[in-house]
């Protein structure tokens, strides 16, 4: 399983690069997880649009799900230039109350996802779970041939979570604000202090430092995450290949 960061900011892109979005591929597929503002152009530079299998999207903030619009519209062209056969399946974590901000389209089809659902793809297993977010929001825990690899999505710190995060091979975990800002919460993301907690108690060989700050030094934040946790420490970045 080969995972590409798309898209390592927060809130918005910084010029030329791209808000949460990442690459997974595996067995000659591939799967987008998230499809945030400047997603679509950096995700050009690695696969066609036309090869991607699936599309994955953790909640419905415009930094998660600004590009998925232009890429459905990529989904009909591709269709009509019959470079591709099938519609895309795109599930989409929404609450059970709500009506979903996409419709299907020529191409690509809409899917609701919710916690505690599996998807198989392959040998791909995915499990979402529910994260602390102002939105509904799920978290992905990714299983491959004996491999884990977890994405946080966008959430505050509780305890709850460790337990879907344990053993990961990969965290890949959201990092909104340095140490200092200690009601983290409030704003439904974690403090560095408070991903180098989960990862200590989730025991996780690799984390990946993401969703980042627009302020401060972003250098600082590894550092930070490393005064908890004595694991490998990665501030991602566009273009950033993990490998499992």
């Amino acid at each position: 399983m080969r995972i590409t960061v798309l898209g390592p900011w927060g809130a918005y892109p910084k010029a030329g690069d791209a808000t949460a979005g990442y690459l997974v591929e595996y067995d000659n597929r591939s799967m987008l997880v998230d499809c945030g503002s400047g997603v679509l152009a950096q995700l050009q530079n690695y696969k066609p649009l036309h090869d991607l299998n699936s599309v994955l999207i953790s909640h419905r903030h415009y930094d998660h799900i600004a590009d998925l619009g232009c890429f459905q519209y990529a989904c009909l062209i591709d269709t009509d230039l019959e470079r591709r056969s099938e519609p895309v399946p795109i599930y989409i974590a929404e609450d059970p109350d709500r009506e979903l901000p996409y419709k299907s389209m020529k191409g690509s089809s809409i899917e609701r996802i919710f916690a505690e659902e599996r998807l198989a793809e392959g040998e791909l297993e995915v499990s979402f779970f529910r994260t602390f977010h102002e939105a509904y929001c799920v978290g992905m825990s990714f299983e491959y041939k004996g491999k884990k690899l977890v994405y946080t999505a966008d959430t505050c710190y509780h305890e709850s979570l460790i337990r879907h995060c344990a053993d990961a091979d990969v965290l890949i975990a959201e990092t909104s604000f340095y140490a200092d800002m200690k009601d983290a919460s409030k704003y439904g993301h974690m403090n560095a202090a408070e991903v180098g907690l989960l990862a200590k108690e989730a025991g996780v060989g690799k984390v990946v430092l993401t969703h980042l700050p627009h302020f401060g030094d972003v250098a600082q934040l590894a550092s930070e995450v490393a005064e908890v946790y004595d694991g490998e420490i990665i501030t991602a970045y566009s273009g950033l290949v993990i490998t499992l």
